[in-house]
């Protein structure tokens, strides 16, 4: 997908409220109020108030599509200087909903709202009473959005949406498992109600905006890993939190994104490819819930376990209906890249002492004498200030090399020894790290 498009994307689902060209100069609440006042203007969205979109869908009987975009995280999106040309089409179906932007998570009902909250841009479309149709929006990568969403995607969502809309009473119970009310890792109704997030308000003052008083998406995030951390009978952090909403490229499955759910291709010797899936083939259910994107698809491996499990798709292939099985394997899920998630910062704090490391490419590693098979990861950043300046005080440094983590170095990535570490965290008071500092082995202990 061109950077055209993927600009076009968030412009128009946010519509009037792009953060514009002097955005990068501008300071946090500057940002948030331009946003709000741009918003007003276009007439076309209520301003982080999902009760009053709730109650106009109600009042017109149309559909409610709900925009999260969190302002402040322009690092996240990417947005080029030049504003680009409104879609029509696109446009013209969301007069067909009641629209609400929502800029910060604070008291949102954590039982209704689950998304990927790594995200800094998500869409949920909901039917008048409550029922979820569909999720919009993913990510792979931190600054990359072009292999998961196109403003011709969106314009695919919204259509399928409006019709299972206008056809409500006979789609009403195929959708009923897109969401679900007790997912065992919510232990609390609202964001500010976790115990790192206490200092946050319930609401965020429009009138009086402190960004510090913001809750943003990845911090939703890392809340719900410091709380399963501070369980103390929980031996870890537990894999659907580790690995949140796994994308569908850990599947081999890639999806044109100018579609609802069409393959585009499927990688040699994959999981996807092992099944019969093939470029082309429309998924029209996975595991038996109405599939409109990626998004979609991601919820219902959100939910699944990191077991042998076998998950039943139904798709169009060549206009035929048909079925396979996905047969996903033991330990699936960690196939996933978290990385580029926010979220990740908490899971560095915690094991990694504020670390963060990279892989480094093949000739360096032969320049350093390290075999393929061995651990050989830069550091690429360590946190200067409590509490992320563990890895600091214990002596570790930019650019050192890790070759050996608690005497293992067969460490491939860098969520290897984060979920090794985790699992470490009951006997392991102390880590001893070796690295190749200028060539130079040297050992540390992190504390």
């Amino acid at each position: 997908m061109s950077r055209t498009n993927v600009c076009a994307v968030i412009f128009i689902v946010t519509s009037l409220f792009s953060l514009g060209a002097n955005a990068f100069g501008q300071s946090r609440e500057e940002k948030v109020r331009n946003d709000r006042l741009r918003v007003s203007k276009s007439g076309l969205w209520h301003y982080n108030d999902l009760d009053a979109g709730f109650a106009e869908a109600l009042r017109t009987n149309k559909p409610l599509m709900v925009v999260f975009r969190c302002i402040p995280c322009v690092e996240c999106v990417k947005l080029d200087d030049d504003l680009l040309e409104q879609n029509d089409s696109v446009v013209e179906s969301m007069r067909k909903f009641v629209r609400v932007r929502q800029i910060s998570t604070n008291g949102i009902d954590l039982n209704r709202y689950q998304f990927d909250f790594d995200q800094s841009f998500s869409v949920m479309f909901f039917h008048p009473d409550g029922t979820l149709l569909g999720r919009f929006g993913t990510r792979s990568h931190q600054t990359e959005w072009e292999d998961d969403v196109s403003i011709a995607g969106l314009g695919a969502a919204m259509k399928q949406v409006l019709e299972w809309h206008a056809n409500f009473d006979s789609v009403r119970d195929s959708l009923a498992k897109k969401q679900s009310s007790n997912l065992k890792h919510i232990p609390v109704g609202s964001p500010e109600k976790y115990p790192t997030l206490e200092r946050f308000p319930a609401s965020f003052d429009l009138a009086n905006v402190t960004i510090k008083n913001c809750i943003h998406c990845h911090q939703v995030g890392e809340a719900q890993k410091s709380f399963a951390w501070s369980e103390s009978e929980m031996e870890s952090i537990p894999m659907d939190l580790l690995f949140p909403y796994p994308h569908p490229k850990i599947l081999g499955l890639i999806f044109d994104v100018n579609t609802c759910a069409t393959v585009k291709e499927v990688a040699e010797d994959s999981i996807a490819h092992r099944a019969g899936l093939k470029a082309g083939d429309r998924i029209v259910r996975f595991d038996d819930q109405p599939i409109i994107s990626i998004a979609d698809l991601q919820w219902v491996l959100n939910l699944k376990p990191n077991t042998d499990i076998a998950i039943p798709v139904s798709l169009l292939r060549d206009g035929k209906p048909m079925t396979v099985s996905l047969s996903l394997p033991d330990d699936w899920k960690a196939l996933g890249d978290i990385s580029w998630r926010a979220s990740s910062w908490e899971l560095r704090r915690l094991v990694l002492g504020g670390m963060v490391l990279k892989e480094i490419d093949k000739s360096e590693r032969q320049n350093l004498g390290i075999a393929d098979e061995a651990t050989a990861l830069r550091i690429g950043h360590v946190g200067q200030y409590s509490p992320h300046n563990r890895a600091k005080l214990a002596g570790l440094q930019k650019d050192d090399v890790v070759v050996s983590v608690l005497g293992k170095k067969n460490f491939m990535r860098e969520v290897d020894i984060i979920r090794f570490l985790l699992d470490q965290r009951h006997t392991v008071k102390q880590i001893p790290i070796e690295v190749l500092r200028a060539g130079k082995p040297m050992t540390f202990e992190l504390n």
